[in-house]
């Protein structure tokens, strides 16, 4: 089968969700083609697609523009003829029915916090199939009148395989680095494009909360956005860190693998990403417990889970939540101590066992066949 995939191309969770879709498709035997969308104009990077390192691809067409207009889309369909195309995050519902109406079978996913009420019928409209990617997301479908099937998403081959060459002799893991430094704790908080999903301010005041010297807090982040308030924040703690760059896959890969925790309370979240590497890189996380965070970490397992509060809405109208900073703190210190952090390190070891991408392929799989 012919399998078309239109999705950003470049290192974010959309484009990444992009990627591995497309090596699924690739290993069940299909040809595959890449319609990649440019960032948006007004972003940080505009009109921006990836050429580099893993997006260096074959089989892969530059849209001209973020809204892809209907012409290129039946063009690109046309030349690559292919049978199926799957979207991501696109609300362009007039184009994609138009390719629809063409005889291409359509397939959407989009992330629940910004999917609503309003897009419900020119969705069925577009699309031959709506899917989710967690339960909470199925489950609200089903409330707004769409059968919306599942793909249980998992840790792709390629974390497993950087985290086993992480062990490979003469490469420095994560426990050669902890000795080496002194014993430090390393929390990593996934800032990304720091947006209002991400609730920084609790995070700092549960981290400059803890006393002890070993701990470090990187805020990672791929934009300078809020860089001011964590460098005010690090001023006063030199515990903590902040890095704005936005790093190649292999290097964004090395810098979180490098990390004792994951420390990522979210007001909501999409999928999580961040959630499927730290759990392949044997790295306990700290989350909310809300969905979908709490469908991934188990609490006491594979991480800790702390209450989340009710902070508002998301565009969508889901229930978005914030921490207590005192809770969160408490968190901080119960993985600061190393028997517990090292009790739920093989925790998360054994968790990857639940979230197989040989499960995903399958679903994707079952998916095609419907």
């Amino acid at each position: 089968m012919r399998i078309g995939i239109s999705s950003w191309w470049f290192n974010r969770g959309q484009a990444v969700v992009g990627r591995q879709l497309r090596s699924a498709f690739d290993s069940l035997g299909h040809e595959t083609f890449v319609l990649a969308r440019p960032s948006r104009d007004v972003s940080v990077r505009p009109g921006f697609i990836d050429r580099t390192g893993v997006w260096d691809q074959p089989g892969v067409t530059e849209a001209s523009d973020y809204m892809i207009p209907e012409a290129e889309m039946l063009d690109w369909a046309r030349e690559t003829g292919i049978q199926v195309a799957f979207f991501d995050q696109n609300y362009q519902f007039d184009e994609i029915a138009a390719l629809r109406a063409s005889g291409v079978k359509t397939v959407g996913r989009f992330v629940w916090e910004q999917f609503s009420t309003e897009d419900v019928e020119p969705a069925k409209r577009a699309f031959d199939v709506v899917y989710s990617m967690h339960a909470a997301e199925q489950e609200r479908y089903a409330t707004l009148g769409i059968d919306s099937p599942r793909v249980h998403w998992g840790i792709h081959p390629e974390l497993l395989e950087f985290h086993r060459s992480l062990s490979e002799p003469g490469r420095s893991g994560r426990e050669a680095e902890h000795s080496a430094d002194g014993g430090l704790v390393r929390f990593n908080f996934p800032g990304g494009f720091m947006s209002k999903r991400k609730p920084l301010d609790p995070v700092l005041e549960a981290f400059r909360a803890t006393k002890d010297e070993r701990f470090r807090l990187i805020v990672k982040a791929q934009v300078e956005r809020k860089a001011p308030k964590v460098g005010r924040a690090a001023k006063r703690d030199r515990r903590i860190e902040l890095i704005t760059d936005d790093l190649p896959t292999d290097e964004h890969m090395r810098l979180f693998a490098s990390a004792d925790v994951s420390l990522a309370p979210s007001r909501w979240e999409g999928l999580g990403l961040h959630l499927y590497e730290a759990m392949a890189f044997g790295i306990p996380t700290i989350v909310n417990d809300s969905p979908p965070m709490n469908e991934i970490v188990e609490d006491g397992d594979s991480g800790l889970l702390v209450p989340g509060l009710p902070d508002g809405e998301a565009k969508s109208g889901i229930p978005a939540y914030t921490v207590d900073p005192g809770h969160l703190a408490g968190a901080i210190e119960r993985l600061g101590d190393d028997d517990e952090r090292a009790r739920l390190t093989e925790g998360t070891l054994r968790a990857r066992e639940r979230w197989s991408w040989e499960q995903t392929v399958a679903d994707l799989a079952g998916l095609l066949a419907t």
